[in-house]
């Protein structure tokens, strides 16, 4: 039977339409199927028409709580000068905020207007509108605090920002700082690790922290925290030293063989070196060497574990080197090179009528030229000090750095000398209580979406809405329309429908629009070695262990090991704090959500059970963490699979929240003691930045 009859089937037994979405808590983007009866949201399942069609996990299904959250904001809001805010009409605020946006260009220029947002709901809208039209170069995603140094080491290896992983062919697979399994992301992927092992292909998780994936693995490392990048270096000094590399792939499509393989041995990254550092020992260090350059396929990533350390970029290049030497790059079981699906912008500007910045992009200002996204830590002296040149508005699209971003009293500081800020959220964030003008956007299921999904093939998936928006609430893209009219663009924005634009969007996929929209989702073929044809999209066309992009712009071309000093434990605060995602929660929304706050209630500090018993702390006890900025009192757990002098917070973006019934007030906010640690190459925030002290309370 086929997906379409089961589905309508489906349809008739529970009295329900069914409508295609996608599901964006997280940032995976999985192709949905929406049940709807009475305009009501009763239940959300993968779409059976992807390759990735059974995806779904808890956060998925429990977010039809979003199309009936009764603290959803409902219409737009404006700060008044008692700080008190006060209902306004869409015409009212899209004047305010245009008359605002027109004063701040003639006085600084537009680059005085940035743009941040977050899973990217639809952008290429406000793309268009303040980047091609109204002239701001600083138009940016939320990457520093997220994935920033994964995006430009792979930028700066493959030519590539988000390599995707092909575990189901895989013989041998190495995640560093990566657990899958814990915050359940990329739910398709999972079920292909899972069954891989199950098939006898090698998994080994380097972590400090025995994490649910590390569970599963045939070897766990427990590696000192933040020194990933010397058991990498090692890695490749001893495939090098035996011969062990895949010669024809580094003689065809490697550029800098040879002077990386003279850099790893003049710099003396031995596995004997790498022992003292990283604490794992050499031995074990020389057989993961030998077993991972004669196996394949083979693949190996890190994510998180370390890119949220100011040395997380150098220490993915390097991994992301391992996989080129041994040929492991683009194939069946490898590191995947992800296809885009080929989407045309929705508004179609004439080249001269598209607005030239005068100023370069905040990024580049500041000195970080190859950062993929705005260093979001280093926006407060911009703004407070005119550095490096006056940014005097801030738009926040679903992000809440004012919650998720650390040293948050400098941002309430920043916030507060603005001229003017402006929020676009589903709820009155902590960031939007701080913002002059607050505007309700509709939920992922009252809006269309054309997007991709981090599948490793092509596709495209067509969300369409679902039921009427709550309130007078908006889909972005009807917000960037009556903006666009009052700041005098409306003229480019002509549609009279979300089929109108989503038609332009999706004209080139081989596919009729009316396909497209019964199916909600469009996959091409998922085509391996593509550079057998195509070659890389760097400079020289191959994977560049030596990197031209970073010589050309005056850093190492190779991945080098550097231990930051700033940051290391002493007699004052003696332990490393390291940060995780929550299993059933991601970013702020969720923690407003009845079911999943039901099964995690609050986020919590783990602490080993030597250090526990030394300090005398127990299970449920509450405890202080302490370090130069600041203090916070947070549950401990006891955990054993911990290396001591480490403290594990789960934040889940976030916890004590200052709205929502059910999220207000439960857990803790912690990074209010992080200080503002940006990786020097790709502006990445470094969460695990910080020393502590703990005692119980």
């Amino acid at each position: 039977m086929n997906p379409q009859s089961t589905r309508h089937i489906i349809n008739e037994i529970r009295g329900t339409r069914v409508v295609p979405g996608v599901c964006i808590v997280c940032p995976w983007h999985c192709p949905t199927e929406v049940f709807v009866r009475d305009n009501k949201v009763v239940y959300v399942r993968g779409n059976e028409n992807a390759p990735n069609r059974t995806t779904r996990c808890v956060k998925g299904i429990s977010s039809i709580h979003l199309a009936r959250d009764p603290d959803r904001l409902l219409h737009p809001m404006k700060k008044g000068k008692n700080g008190n805010f006060k209902v306004i009409s869409w015409d009212e605020a899209f004047s305010f905020i245009a008359e605002k946006l027109q004063n701040i260009k003639e006085k600084y220029g537009p680059e005085a207007v940035a743009y941040l947002w977050h899973l990217d709901s639809n952008e290429m809208f406000s793309q268009q509108l303040f980047v091609q039209l109204y002239g701001t170069p600083n138009w940016s995603g939320h990457g520093a605090a997220c994935d920033q140094s994964r995006r430009l080491a792979g930028l700066a290896t493959y030519g590539h920002p988000l390599p995707t992983k092909d575990y189901e062919n895989s013989r041998f697979i190495m995640l560093w700082g990566e657990d899958p399994l814990g915050p359940n992301q990329s739910l398709h992927e999972n079920r292909e690790l899972v069954e891989v092992v199950k098939r006898n292909a090698k998994l080994v998780v380097v972590d400090p922290y025995r994490s649910r994936t590390a569970e599963k693995a045939h070897v766990w490392l427990p590696i000192n925290p933040g020194t990933d990048g010397a058991l990498a270096l090692a890695m490749a000094h001893r495939i090098i030293e035996t011969g062990a590399h895949d010669a024809e792939f580094c003689e065809n499509y490697v550029y800098g063989f040879d002077a990386f393989a003279e850099h790893v041995k003049a710099n003396g990254y031995t596995p004997q070196w790498a022992e003292g550092i990283t604490g794992i020992p050499a031995e074990t260090i020389i057989e993961l060497a030998d077993e991972f350059a004669r196996t394949k396929p083979a693949v190996m990533d890190g994510l998180k574990g370390i890119v949220n350390y100011s040395n997380g970029f150098q220490a993915l290049r390097a991994i992301f080197c391992l996989n080129a030497i041994t040929g492991n790059v683009d194939g069946p079981g490898c590191l995947i090179l992800k296809e885009a699906g080929p989407l045309l912008p929705p508004l179609d500007i004439p080249e001269e009528e598209i607005a030239v910045p005068m100023r370069p992009n905040l990024s580049t200002a500041m000195g970080y030229p190859l950062a993929p996204d705005i260093p979001s830590q280093l926006l407060p002296k911009a703004v407070l000090e005119g550095d490096p040149y006056p940014v005097r508005t801030l738009f926040f699209h679903i992000v809440n750095p004012a919650m998720s971003d650390p040293n948050t009293g400098l941002f309430r500081k920043m916030m507060a000398g603005l001229d003017l800020s402006v929020t676009i959220d589903l709820y009155m964030s902590e960031t939007a209580q701080l913002s002059d003008i607050v505007l309700p956007e509709a939920s992922m299921f009252e809006r269309a979406e054309v997007r991709e999904s981090l599948w490793s093939g092509p596709q495209v998936i067509l969300s369409q809405p679902a039921i009427p928006c709550m309130g007078s609430s908006k889909p972005h893209y009807e917000i960037m329309k009556g903006l666009a009219q009052k700041m005098g663009y409306g003229h480019y924005f002509q549609w009279e429908t979300w089929e109108d634009w989503a038609r332009t969007v999706t004209s080139f996929l081989p596919v009729s629009f009316e396909e497209l929209k019964e199916k909600g989702v469009w996959h091409g073929e998922m085509r391996y070695r593509k550079y057998l044809e195509e070659g890389f999209m760097t400079s020289t066309g191959r994977v560049e262990v030596y990197s031209e992009l970073l010589a050309e712009n005056g850093y190492d071309p190779m991945p080098v090991y550097e231990e930051d000093q700033r940051v290391k434990p002493d007699p004052e605060y003696p332990f490393q704090l390291i940060n995780a995602k929550m299993q059933n929660h991601c970013g702020t929304h969720t923690q407003n959500n009845p079911y999943l706050m039901e099964i995690e209630g609050e986020n919590w500090a783990e602490l080993s059970a030597r250090d526990a018993g030394e300090l005398g702390i127990s299970d449920g006890d509450r405890v202080e963490l302490a370090s130069p900025l600041g203090r916070v009192t947070i549950a401990a757990r006891v955990k054993e699979g911990l290396k001591p002098g480490i403290v594990r917070v789960l934040h889940g973006h976030g916890f004590g929240r200052t709205m929502g019934s059910i999220a207000r007030g439960k857990g803790s906010h912690v990074n209010p003691i992080f200080d503002s640690m940006v990786n020097s190459v790709s502006g990445g925030i470094g969460y695990n930045e910080c020393k502590v002290s703990v005692r119980k309370v």
